[in-house]
């Protein structure tokens, strides 16, 4: 994560229809989980979007538009942001399966030439049920 200044968390569209984005929001926070390899020392600038629906192509849209945008008006550019998938897009859980086009996904974001983390929040119940063999990995 060395360079990098802004993350672009994106959820499940479906999800966010039921939830707030509290735990992801906290773990951003408290550099926990998916966040516990940010400095914690480091102001991070953090943006959070909705994978647009399945299958997620608008995705790409969206985030080459604040590339544009971001680089125009504050001249930072795509090296120094990165994209995180959310729990809820690359675990299962009690929301949803993972997501049938995660691979999809990444390959969109790869293919802009950008940074591709995983995770937010990690559910202490959700890995528990994983752990059993009720969840997939």
């Amino acid at each position: 994560m060395e360079g990098i200044e802004y993350i672009i968390v994106v959820q499940c569209h479906l999800v966010v229809e039921r939830c707030s984005g509290y735990f992801c929001e906290k773990a951003f926070n408290e550099r926990v989980d998916g966040f516990a390899d940010l400095a914690k020392d480091k102001k991070y600038r953090v943006m959070y979007l909705s994978c647009g629906g399945c299958c997620g192509r608008a995705l790409q849209r969206k985030v080459s538009h604040l590339l544009r945008l971001i680089k125009a008006k504050e001249g930072l550019t795509r090296d120094k942001i990165a994209v995180q998938f959310a729990t809820c897009i690359t675990k299962e859980s009690h929301h949803a399966d993972v997501c049938p086009h995660v691979d999809y996904l990444k390959d969109m974001i790869k293919k802009l030439d950008m940074d591709v983390r995983e995770d937010t929040h990690i559910s202490s119940l959700s890995t528990k049920r994983r752990c059993e063999g009720e969840y997939q990995e």
